[in-house]
């Protein structure tokens, strides 16, 4: 009889994530699985049953959340019902802290084992979450190195699995030095992100035009998004601005420079050893919000994981487009800030941990679904 194993994931990463473990599960495992999925289009993908799409519900901000609570609930209640009909011999939930741990507790309580990959950043903020997952998670697979240490001193059972990214994001060829720069924008791949933060980038790029005439921009989409989103966005653009869909990893790897909102993208970045400036800033009470939970010193998770800030971060109400085109400008005319920069990037993706994380992922769960 096959094993069942739930999986649920949220926003665009955790889903692309999700899948990848999937494939990986299936492909490890000496007997068969049935896998049902909460995601996106990357989860539907792999054919998990009783798929429920969750990736476009992701937000950013605590007004947008409030707004969202009742979306979030009826979604809840659905994935709980359908977790008992389904009745999983385990659980794996993926990143996605806010609803994820809420659904933790209610699965917990129906005495289903629980996996959490991509675990809480509770090293970052929200410290007592390290109370609820010591109560209903059954191990925590963590993709950085410090986090092990922080999960073991609380008696909670972690594996370090290194992070997924090195699985998808390579080096690749850049770019003659003697073609004219490139910045790659990347406010974010939420709605709430690309509100707060493009116009800053928009208006720092025309200062940095007028420094650099020659140089051009490129816009990263996001999957998650419609293209006439960021239609939209770029019709009354005041410098020139390409959207780039496809092959994003060749033109943020190509770039002199990514002008990128916080999160995961700053690791793609680092992968790719493309400098960067890190922005970010919400509305005053998300600020208001962040500013009393966070308990880390950097925002940056490059930053965060050299221990050092090495990566300009400009967060609320410094993430200004004078401030924006001044840090960019330094590191564009200074090539020995570049140079600096990129060898601290490289540090960053040793710390990472060795391809492969998808799969070391897979293995864990499917020991923890052996020895339920």
């Amino acid at each position: 009889m096959a094993k069942k194993i739930y999986l649920i994931a949220g926003e665009a990463s955790g889903d692309l994530h999700g899948a990848n473990l999937i494939r990986h599960l299936r492909q490890e495992s000496s007997s068969p699985l049935e896998i049902f999925g909460v995601g996106g289009d990357h989860i539907r993908q792999t054919g998990a049953k009783n798929f429920v799409d969750l990736a476009h519900f992701h937000v950013t901000g605590v007004t947008e959340a409030i707004r969202r609570l009742p979306q979030y609930r009826k979604a809840s209640e659905r994935i709980l019902k359908d977790i008992r009909e389904a009745s999983p011999d385990l659980v794996v939930l993926i990143d996605n802290p806010g609803f994820n741990l809420h659904l933790a507790q209610k699965i917990h309580a129906d005495k289903i084992p629980i996996v959490y990959y991509i675990a809480p950043q509770v090293w970052a903020w929200a410290p007592k979450r390290i109370l609820k997952i010591k109560k209903t998670i059954k191990k925590v697979l963590v993709v950085f190195e410090f986090e092990k240490k922080i999960y073991e001193s609380n008696g909670i059972p972690v594996s370090w699995v290194g992070h997924p990214l090195k699985d998808l994001v390579t080096p690749v060829a850049r770019k003659a030095p003697q073609t004219p720069p490139l910045i790659c924008l990347l406010p974010g791949s939420r709605k709430g992100e690309l509100k707060n933060l493009f116009t800053a980038f928009l208006k720092a790029s025309v200062l940095i035009k007028r420094n650099i005439p020659e140089i051009s921009f490129v816009l990263i989409k996001s999957s998650s998004l419609p293209k006439s989103f960021y239609e939209r966005l770029l019709k009354h653009a005041p410098v020139p601005v390409r959207l780039v869909e496809e092959d994003s990893y060749s033109v943020i790897g190509s770039s002199d420079l990514a002008i990128v909102c916080s999160g995961t993208a700053t690791l793609e970045c680092a992968l790719l050893g493309t400098p960067m400036i890190i922005a970010n800033r919400g509305s005053f009470l998300t600020y208001l919000v962040a500013k009393s939970l966070i308990r880390v010193p950097y925002l940056g998770l490059p930053n965060l994981i050299l221990g050092k800030k090495k990566i300009p971060e400009l967060l609320q109400y410094d993430a200004t487009p004078k401030k924006i085109a001044q840090e960019a400008l330094k590191i564009l005319l200074k090539p020995k800030v570049r140079e600096v920069m990129k060898n601290d990037l490289l540090e960053v993706s040793k710390r990472l941990g060795e391809p492969g994380a998808n799969r070391r992922a897979a293995l864990e769960v499917l020991s923890v679904l052996e020895n339920r």
